[in-house]
């Protein structure tokens, strides 16, 4: 009873780390993304932040952490 009990736990662990190893093959890491487009994200997103914290001119800092966005997405290109 303990064996199999051993057995099953041993197999379950070896099956983890192979779909771990599997995971994280070379094959995937093959689709970088676009990184300009995702720097821009980025700033956008820590601009958008440093927005929450103005209270009159919330609506106009948006406005201009989007208009930087699409400015800087259009020298991805």
């Amino acid at each position: 009873m303990k064996r199999t009990n051993v057995f099953l736990r041993f197999s379950v662990a070896l099956l983890f780390c192979l779909s771990t190893f599997v995971t994280l093959s070379p094959a995937s890491a093959a689709v970088p993304g676009n990184r300009c487009k995702d720097r821009c994200n980025d700033v956008y997103h820590q601009r958008m932040d440093e927005c929450k914290n103005t209270r009159r001119e919330k609506r106009r800092c948006e406005d201009r952490a989007k208009r930087e966005r699409d400015d800087c997405k259009r020298r991805c290109r």
